[in-house]
């Protein structure tokens, strides 16, 4: 390794745009045939939009509050959980349950999360279009992964909100696909900072930088893990380029199973190795029927508004729309505004998740079902957090070693 300091005469970076792997890519495998995550333990009411929230706001609501996040943290890390994945929100959804209007932010919750953890992995998000330059995200990375011995990934993220992009000075957002397009340098730029043992020069449509150089360098090497949960097919294009975990959404298994087939072949075309992902909330209980009983309770109480506002800033709408409610007719007089009953619930339950309700026997098969139709690693939100870890310790990884999920 050659050791250089500022003011070493910079190289140019020549390409562009991914896939881009100076140093390799890395092993997108843990070492569990399942990985699990714990998902939004950072803000207020979790991915739960639902007034059911408010019948314990202590343990339903409020364990982004450190002394019981830190809790969570340790607890999920103890029963074998791989890693840690904070809800990254700037701005919240309101309503009668101020749906994650309170949070914790997810790079410096994740150097938090680091000092009370050992083993599991510790990740934050990049909103890479939300005026950050590359060369932020570089170093404040390096320095969390260097705190935590190696421990930590980024979540690669373009951003969405008509209201966060306001509140980062835009009036109106990016097109979809120009987004990505940014994201694509943006990213890139990260990796060279990341692996050059001299400054470099980057002259991108979208991101320049003249001397940059980043020290220490990544402690996992050849660099940390980088997920993405891009749905579009230009999204999972991206994904494909520069991600090491994808994650999916699906409806039914065999879309599963079509969808991971596509995107492992995607990415071997980029010859890169990718895991394919998924975001899960669940319901469980020791019957079917009292499992499905407390997730009807948990429906009958959603949130009407706040989960309204999470569907409105998930459309990238022009900020007039966005703070006016100026949206088409017929999505104002739509009580599911504009995408379905089915689609509402599934934002309000999870935002947009996969629900698993039912019984042990039920849910362990759910997942033993979901990992054949291709799934490798499953990020996890609970209603009620506490009581969903000793679930996960006591009765669903003991299930998912005899199936050869866990070791």
């Amino acid at each position: 390794m050659v050791t250089t300091h500022y003011g070493t005469r910079p190289v140019r970076i020549e390409q562009l745009t991914g896939p881009y792997e100076p140093n390799g890519q890395p092993d997108p495998h843990l070492g569990q045939p399942l990985q699990f995550g714990l998902f939004a333990w950072n803000i207020q009411g979790g991915s739960t939009g639902s007034k059911a929230v408010l019948a314990d706001p202590d343990r339903y609501q409020h364990y982004w509050q450190w002394p019981l996040a830190s809790q969570l943290l340790s607890e999920a890390e103890r029963i074998g959980f791989d890693y840690q994945v904070p809800f990254a929100r700037w701005i919240g959804q309101g309503g009668d349950t101020g749906w994650s209007e309170t949070c914790l932010e997810s790079l410096t919750a994740a150097a938090a999360a680091s000092a009370i953890t050992s083993r599991m992995l510790q990740f934050s998000t990049a909103h890479s279009n939300y005026d950050f330059h590359p060369f932020h995200f570089a170093k404040f990375g390096v320095t969390v992964d260097h705190i935590s011995g190696g421990r930590w990934g980024l979540n690669m993220v373009t951003g969405y909100s008509a209201k966060e992009y306001a509140a980062f000075g835009h009036i109106e957002p990016p097109e979809h696909d120009e987004s990505y397009r940014r994201a694509d340098e943006f990213f890139t730029l990260v990796k060279a900072l990341w692996a050059s043992d001299v400054p470099i020069i980057f002259e991108g449509e979208y991101y320049q930088c003249y001397g940059a150089y980043v020290n220490p360098k990544p402690t996992r090497k050849p660099r940390p893990l980088l997920m993405q949960a891009g749905q579009s097919k230009v999204g999972i294009d991206f994904a494909c380029r520069h991600a090491e975990w994808i994650f999916q959404i699906q409806p039914t298994m065999e879309q599963y199973r079509n969808i991971a087939r596509e995107i492992h072949e995607k990415a071997a075309s980029y010859d890169r190795r990718v895991l394919v992902a998924t975001q899960l909330w669940p319901v469980i209980d020791k019957t079917d029927a009292a499992a499905e009983a407390t997730a009807e309770w948990i429906a009958e109480e959603v949130d009407h508004a706040a989960t309204m506002n999470f569907i409105q800033s998930a459309k990238r709408q022009h900020v007039s729309s966005t703070f006016g409610w100026d949206e088409a007719e017929e999505e104002s007089t739509d009580p599911y505004g504009g995408i379905g009953k089915e689609r509402f619930l599934r934002m309000a339950l999870g935002i947009g998740a996969h629900q698993l309700v039912g019984s042990y026997d039920t849910v362990a098969e759910m997942l033993r079902e979901l990992h054949e139709a291709g799934i490798e690693s499953a990020l996890v939100s609970f209603f009620d957090p506490f009581l969903g870890l000793q679930q996960m310790e006591d009765e669903i990884f003991p299930r998912l070693k005899k199936m050869g999920l866990r070791r």
